[in-house]
């Protein structure tokens, strides 16, 4: 016979109350395995028990007779929870409860929460109505089967109308009603679609949206083609850091400083992933010149005066919405300025300094300087962004993120100021790399700390970049060592070599060019 519920509810905290972890570590891995499994089937257990008593309270309206407070508000409130999640704990109740074998299947740990879940919302998709008991059981026998037959989630949520024709033939819509149906579910997809986003107050945006099934299946498939790529990304450069240890291309210091940047992304959890590869794919429209400029035009100021006056200019133009001339500058020139330039975002939240030295990698602005006599002294500096003969240039140069052991191709790469924008450097090809999204942020140069000790890139006497690790992760340089000095140890200085070269992965230390313009003479101290 069996236990009331209060009886049983004791005996199973009883139980939980008694295990003892101890000796959990000591397990051997089947053990650990089967230990899982056990637990999380007996976790399923007692969701749908839950389920079962939830959606009890929900139609007695128990909680509004003695707390005067809906089911959703009543969970929200005592369990901490936010309203759409308590929502959908009760519609989920609902669900998995709306058939008694449907119910029964879960409570015995037959099928999973979820997977009962969609059970029930097939069958209340169905004419039930029009149905006999017969029938009725039938569909929900039908249903658990698949789901016990390892059908997912997903796939038994769709298969109402396989569920008909299986037990109900003439009740089944046609061929036509079918495609009818189909229209009107992608009509009503598309008017209900939408993304929108919002400031966190964490230094995050949070975006959140829907999509009609076809065009949000698609971006699912490429987000992780994307994530799928990147990990075989890191799995080859891995290889190619260990080849270049052994041969003696990377000294043990380099081949520790590459491995422990590596190993920040291969950290990243899936949800990671998945955001970084949607970045990456804005970022490679925009390196492409294939986002459209605001209000017809990409962001520009021309002006005649010293390059600091510029920058004075440019922030008050971002502030009053006009431009130097009177124009009338588009609201998101203005936002970019200001973001770029000041360091303050559209909600007034403050931005990083790396934040603000990435925007102003990115931000557009094309500023002409001139001097006293209104003579060019940079033209180098007439374009911010990179025009479509130097990106091909850099392609066919660096074929790649030049950063040691990348394997990330040119056309997934971002063009990088070596000397910054912001510190007064050309967008010229003596003073551009390659480099992915993700080591752009870790080469990019500290803005307010010139002596940092960071990854640096240099050029050698034939024009091509290299890369050099920080001196606190090279272990196989003596301390107070000169790099030129200690590279010439190591490797045969560079002689010259055909027009394209595949820099990626090779750190080959020569005499250090400066990045800076010819005609500026002295170390900017900013450059790193």
């Amino acid at each position: 016979m069996g236990r009331d519920f209060w009886e049983a509810s004791r005996v199973i905290e009883q139980a939980l109350d008694a295990i003892d972890h101890t000796g959990d570590t000591r397990m051997p891995d089947t053990r650990k395995i089967a230990a899982m499994n056990r637990a999380r089937g007996l976790a399923d257990r007692m969701i749908a028990l839950a389920a079962v008593y939830t959606d009890l309270v929900a139609r007695s309206g128990a909680t509004e007779k003695t707390a005067g407070t809906p089911l959703s508000d009543y969970l929200a409130l005592t369990e901490g929870r936010s309203s759409s999640e308590a929502n959908g704990l009760v519609h989920q109740a609902g669900r998995i409860t709306a058939d008694p074998a449907v119910r029964d299947a879960a409570l015995a740990g037959t099928v999973s929460p979820g997977k009962a879940a969609a059970a029930g919302a097939v069958l209340r998709e169905l004419p039930r109505h029009d149905m006999s008991e017969a029938q009725r059981e039938a569909a929900a026998g039908a249903l658990l089967e698949q789901a016990i037959g390892g059908a997912t989630t997903r796939q038994i949520s769709r298969s109402a109308d396989r569920v008909l024709e299986q037990v109900a033939p003439e009740l089944a819509p046609t061929a036509a009603g079918r495609a009818a149906e189909a229209e009107r579910r992608r009509q009503r997809a598309l008017r209900e679609r939408e993304l929108n986003f919002a400031e966190d107050g964490r230094g995050s945006v949070r975006f959140w949206g829907r999509l009609p099934e076809t065009e949000g299946d698609l971006l699912r498939t490429v987000i992780g083609a994307c994530v799928e790529r990147g990990r075989g990304d890191e799995r080859r450069e891995l290889e190619t850091l260990k080849a270049q240890k052994v041969s003696g291309e990377l000294s043990s210091g380099e081949y520790f400083a590459a491995r422990t940047a590596l190993q920040e992304r291969e950290h990243r959890s899936t949800g990671q992933r998945q955001a970084d590869a949607m970045v990456d794919m804005v970022t490679t429209l925009q390196d492409q010149d294939n986002i459209p400029a605001a209000g017809g035009e990409a962001p520009r100021v021309v002006v005649t005066l010293d390059y600091m006056g510029l920058l004075q200019l440019a922030v008050d133009a971002a502030a009053t919405g006009f431009r130097p001339d009177g124009s009338l500058l588009d609201e998101v020139s203005a936002t970019r300025l200001q973001a770029a330039l000041t360091g303050a975002s559209e909600t007034g939240a403050d931005v990083s300094a790396s934040q603000v030295r990435i925007a102003c990698c990115d931000a557009g602005i094309l500023p002409l300087v001139l001097g006293d006599q209104s003579e060019i002294l940079d033209v180098g500096r007439e374009h911010r962004l990179v025009t479509p003969q130097i990106r091909k240039t850099l392609a066919l140069r660096d074929t790649g993120c030049i950063f040691p052991g990348c394997t990330v191709p040119a056309q997934a790469c971002q063009a990088h100021h070596v000397t910054p924008w912001w510190a007064g450097g050309p967008t010229s090809i003596d003073n551009l790399v390659l480099v992915c999204r993700h080591h752009h942020g870790v080469i990019e140069p500290h803005r307010y700390d010139p002596a940092a000790d960071q990854w640096r890139i240099t050029f050698d006497d034939t024009g091509r970049p290299h890369v050099h690790p920080p001196r606190r992760l090279r272990a196989d340089l003596s301390p107070g060592g000169n790099d030129r000095e200690n590279s010439a140890q190591n490797r045969t200085k560079a002689t010259a070599a055909p027009e394209v070269m595949p820099a990626r992965g090779h750190i080959q230390k020569q005499q250090e060019n400066s990045a800076h313009r010819p005609d500026t003479g002295a170390q900017d101290p900013l450059i790193a």
